[in-house]
Order: C-alpha cells, then structure tokens, then sequence
C-alpha cells in the first residue's frame, strides 16, 4: 500500500513569499535611475535554474557566478518580480499589466527562453481593444521594443486597427498634440504604419441553416438518406415529382406527395429539392 502524501507545505508559497530569508541564496539589486533608489529581491538558484537554461547556466554552468548579489540594469524591479513570480509558478495575471511592464516581460522572456511566456504576452495584447487615451502610449512603447518584433507587432497591429476604425478619434488626438511634439512624431509614424498595413480580413460569416433540409451547407441535390433525413423537407424524386417527407422508418420514408397525392414509401432515389 502506497503511502499517503502527508506534506501539507506549498514550497512555492513558502519560499516566495513566507520565508524567502534564510534560504535564499541570491539576491538581485536595483537602482531607480529617476530617484537613485535602491530596491533588492531574493530567490532561490536552483528553482531559477529549474525555470530557465539561462540561469542553468549562471548558477550551475561551467562558469557559474560566484557572486550571491547581482545587479540587474535591465530591468525594473517591478517587471523583475513578475518575471521572478512565473519562475516560481505563481498564478500571474496579465491583463491586470500595462503595455509598458508586458515590454519588459516580454523581454525578460526573450532573454531566458520562456516561449510560453512570450506566446501568452502576445496573445494579451492582441485581444485588447485599443482606446483613445492608450493609443500614443502604446505605440511609444512598440517603438521602444521594436528590437521585439512579435511584441513589437502585436501592440502596433492594435494600434493601427484604430487608427483605421477610429478616424474622429484620431483626429481628435491630433489636434490636442502640438506640431513638433514627440506624441506629434509618434502620431505622425503611427499613422504612416496604418496607411500600409493589410487590412483586416474580416471573419466569414456562418452559412445559413437550410430551412428546408435544415442543414449546413445546403443538401439541395443531395440524395435522401437515412443519415440525413429530416422530416418535412420537400425532396423529389427521378420523374421530378416533389413530396414532402413525413418519418424514417427503418431504411424506408414515408413521403407526401407535394400536390396532395397518396402516402407511399421510397427506399432510394429521392433527392433534396430547395
């Protein structure tokens, strides 16, 4: 008999967020340029190296880091934390995040090879709806991350489909932004973007169900079977006499003639007629 699991402890949670001290072994520092503020977070080698090749490679490689604190410069600490947290397995929401920090993520993704995690960053993205007060922020920041091209697409294929549904708006955002301005170049090259992307291809419309063999597409033509058979379908048959069907029984169809003739059963050679 197998033993019960008695461990009653998340190590995730206890790790991150519990008790990260004493049994972290790393630490990484940050300096806000705008403030020179410095902040630090912990975390644990092997569960970074576990998460991701690069840190593998960092702390366990060949030429493993010999230093327990790393400065980060790539990086806020904000992004840093979230990229920390799915290392972690920590439930991450991204549609809580701006397009600034899902820039960072993005990249912190990119650099240790989180496809995943890079995949579900442009899926976000591209399932917004833009709107107006969004809209120059968000192509500020594709620029900035042009170097990212499929995030860097994604955000300028949301602003570009803006542009294009929302004229007015885009108008009107124009003439609030002063000639010479950087939201004015932005606009500018935002709008240059839009005037040469493809337009959407919009959806296909479903098919309409046949009201009169209610499938989907059209049986017109098709021979009545019992797989197919629905009651109440006008059908015809090879002498182009046209009845309406009344029930399946078995392999046989009771039919009606269309012109008020007698009841009869066909067991083949009748055809569905709009």
């Amino acid at each position: 008999m197998a033993a019960p699991n008695i461990q009653t402890i998340d190590l995730v949670v206890t790790l991150r967020d519990i008790s990260p001290n004493p049994t972290s072994d790393v630490t990484f520092t940050f300096v806000d340029q705008s403030c020179g503020k410095t902040s630090e977070l912990l975390a644990h080698k092997l569960v970074l190296a576990c998460g991701s090749p690069v840190f593998m490679a960092q702390f366990y490689g060949p030429s493993k880091e010999q230093k327990d604190s790393i400065p980060v410069e790539d990086s806020s600490s904000s992004a840093f934390e979230v990229f920390l947290d799915v290392l972690y397995n920590k439930k991450v929401s991204l549609k809580s995040m701006g397009f600034q920090l899902l820039g960072e993520l993005f990249y912190l993704a990119t650099k240790h090879y989180l496809d995943t995690l890079k995949d579900e960053i442009v899926q976000e993205v591209s399932s917004r709806k833009m709107v107006t007060e969004q809209v120059l922020e968000a192509a500020k920041v594709a620029e900035n991350y042009a170097s990212l091209e499929k995030f860097s697409n994604a955000l300028f294929q949301i602003c570009s489909s803006f542009v294009t549904d929302n004229p007015r708006s885009t108008l009107e955002i124009s003439n609030n932004e002063e000639v010479g301005e950087e939201n004015s170049f932005t606009l500018h090259r935002l709008l240059g973007r839009a005037s040469r992307a493809k337009p959407r291809q919009s959806r296909p419309q479903p098919a309409p169900v046949c009201n009169n063999c209610k499938h989907v597409p059209c049986l017109d033509g098709e021979r009545l079977t019992v797989g197919n058979f629905v009651a109440n379908s006008q059908v015809i048959d090879t002498n182009s006499v046209k009845f309406k069907t009344v029930k399946l029984d078995g392999s046989q169809v009771t039919f009606v003639n269309v012109d008020g003739g007698h009841h009869g059963r066909f067991q083949s050679h009748i055809y569905y007629v709009r």
